[in-house]
């Protein structure tokens, strides 16, 4: 299926409002994310891999939640790497170590599942569809579930925080 270069830009327009909705506007990556979004919706539409020409935009969509939820989670383990960096005074294997320990509690804390799902996503970096099939749940519940736990924790580890300052 071949499409018209008007319809390709009003795609990129309308992928670009969105990514920039959704990590702002003044993200240098802005043009990045719309690039990989585009080329990964003109190889899938090469290799005939969209189920229903007719919903597009929709697969467009959905591209595009997962190249801004990489781009998330690069920028994520980017900065867990550099944190131990910030605090001179102590060494990094110390710091690491002790982060380390106020995860495992904080993570001690949730249920079994939550721990399950935010290790295999985050620690492990499965993959959606092999962490879906392994709990048994629909890629909408996993993405539901991990949310809540992802606020879960933030709420716990926060928490131990400020009790700690």
């Amino acid at each position: 299926m071949e499409l018209d270069p008007r319809t390709l830009e009003g795609y990129r327009r309308r992928l670009r409002y969105k990514v920039c909705y959704h990590v702002g506007g003044f993200c240098p990556d802005v043009e990045d994310l719309v690039q990989e979004t585009m080329t990964r919706f003109l190889e899938a539409l090469r290799d005939n891999k969209i189920r229903n020409p007719e919903r597009m935009g929709a697969f467009l969509s959905g591209t595009c939640n997962h190249v801004i939820a990489e781009y998330r989670r690069q920028i994520w383990r980017d900065a867990a790497a550099e944190l131990p960096a910030q605090n001179a005074a102590v060494a990094p294997e110390a710091a690491s170590l002790e982060m380390s320990d106020e995860i495992a509690v904080a993570l001690a804390q949730m249920s079994d599942r939550d721990c399950r799902l935010l290790r295999a996503f985050y620690r492990q970096e499965k993959d959606k569809d092999e962490i879906c099939r392994a709990e048994g749940l629909h890629e909408g519940q996993l993405r539901v579930i991990l949310f809540r736990a992802k606020e879960r924790f933030r709420k716990i580890y926060q928490g131990m925080k400020q009790r700690a300052s």
